[in-house]
């Protein structure tokens, strides 16, 4: 695969593209390819551009603007609505910083405070308020009086 960074990466694949790819490569050999052009040819992106993406593109009534990379950013945003938190989305995308991924989508988290807040006023209420701090009696040593 070619990347910005030359280096191969594994993404989630959702149950739905499988279930597509899997009948995609229904009778293929293991060596076979699984995304060629309609001929059957080596699919490459000036070719598949051409002859796939540009027509799909005007059959949806979409912008002629409309490039393949935006496709990539949409499948960011798809990511971040169904909860991806942004190290994963870090991961995902390729990107070597974790401030790439928030200068570019940051913005599309708005509100993960209050939620992150809740989930963590959750976990408090479920756990067991002993386990989270120890007794006097217990000789533990109070977090601020150890400097942690």
């Amino acid at each position: 695969m070619g990347l910005a960074s030359g280096q191969s990466r594994t993404v989630p694949l959702p149950r739905f593209v499988a279930v597509e790819l899997a009948a995609g490569v229904d009778g293929k050999r293991p060596d076979d390819l699984v995304f060629t052009m309609p001929g059957g040819s080596v699919m490459r992106l000036s070719n598949w551009r051409l002859v796939t993406f540009a027509p799909a593109r005007t059959r949806a009534g979409l912008s002629d603007r409309l490039r393949i990379h935006d496709l990539r950013h949409t499948a960011a945003s798809l990511m971040i609505q169904a909860g991806y938190p942004p190290k994963m989305l870090q991961e995902i995308m390729g990107h070597a910083s974790i401030t790439t991924t928030l200068d570019l989508y940051g913005h599309l988290y708005p509100g993960e405070m209050d939620r992150y807040a809740d989930r963590l006023d959750e976990a408090a209420t479920e756990g067991d308020a002993a386990k989270m701090r120890p007794d006097e009696d217990t000789g533990e040593t109070d977090p601020e009086e150890s400097g942690c």
